[in-house]
């Protein structure tokens, strides 16, 4: 029975944790190539929640096409955000983009919340199957979610490591200036990390929303502990940010069969204090050169 247990304990944080990873990459690779953090993070992941919504609804698409179309809408909304607010602001300084998010994550809230009113959405899925094995079992749209989410990843390590794109990237992330003197456009590059930091928070949104409540405000449930995530995994590193993740899912899962769920909140950030006191640098220690 205790096997039992810990193995339905463990299905469920890997569950959790891949959907704590997809929300946090999006933070780590912004913060790996520009060193600044995206306070708007949270109103993309509500973004692709509604997109995957009402795609479902009124196109009678499946939920699979409807994480695609989420993750189409958020890397729309990223390219838009860049061209309109952080570009521009670039230019004259470094702290401006910061301050930037800020006032865009105010802006989306209320945007939404004045086109889909403060009433919740109900998101249904018509993965309800549930598989049964050895005494534990995972639901279809779970199968889907691991599934999805290890695809994703998978596709953004071979990007970063094996492509032209992704190494210029990881160029631009080193030495912006070196990698401009080489040929390569930082711009182009910095641009191609919000859209793909948002398409990541567009699909978690997609996969977020049958768990959440779906309200304009959905994403700042979770974006906290994204970023406690990316501290915990070693700001700017992807492979720190997806062990993170996962320890946080298991932390979470094994926390509200043993424990109680009202302490899981004091059980990560506990987790995320240590951390900070006994190695700042994270899991896996930042490297500039490896960063993203």
């Amino acid at each position: 029975m205790t096997l039992t247990i810990l193995a339905q304990q463990a299905i469920n944080g890997i569950v959790l944790g891949s959907l704590y990873v997809l929300v946090a990459l999006g933070l780590t690779l912004i913060y790996g190539v520009l060193v600044q953090i995206n306070f708007a993070h949270a109103d993309f992941v509500t973004l692709g929640a509604f997109a995957a919504y009402f795609f479902m609804h009124f196109s009678g698409g499946s939920y699979l096409a409807a994480i695609v179309a989420a993750l189409l809408a958020g890397a729309v909304l990223g390219f838009l955000v860049n061209v309109a607010v952080f570009a521009p602001l670039r230019r004259k300084s470094e702290l401006l983009p910061l301050i930037a998010t800020i006032g865009v994550s105010v802006m989306l809230e209320n945007a939404m919340l004045a086109i889909f009113g403060p009433i919740p959405y109900a998101f249904d899925t018509p993965y309800t199957k549930v598989f049964r094995f050895a005494g534990s079992f995972l639901s279809a749209r779970n199968a889907i979610i691991i599934a999805v989410s290890t695809v994703t990843i998978a596709a953004l390590y071979v990007f970063m490591r094996f492509t032209f794109l992704g190494k210029a990237l990881r160029a631009v992330a080193q030495d912006r200036e070196t990698a401009g003197l080489m040929g390569i456009n930082p711009n182009t590059l910095i641009m191609l990390t919000f859209v793909l930091a948002s398409a990541l928070a567009g699909m978690a949104g997609a996969m977020l929303a049958p768990v959440l409540v779906l309200t304009p405000f959905a994403g700042a449930s979770v974006i906290v502990k994204a970023f406690a995530i990316v501290i915990i995994g070693g700001f700017g590193n992807v492979e720190g940010t997806i062990l993170a993740g996962l320890i946080v899912g298991l932390i979470e899962s094994f926390t509200t069969q043993y424990l109680d769920p009202g302490l899981i909140d004091i059980v990560v950030f506990g987790l995320l204090l240590a951390m900070l006191a006994f190695r700042p640098t994270g899991l896996i220690s930042e490297r500039r050169e490896e960063n993203v």
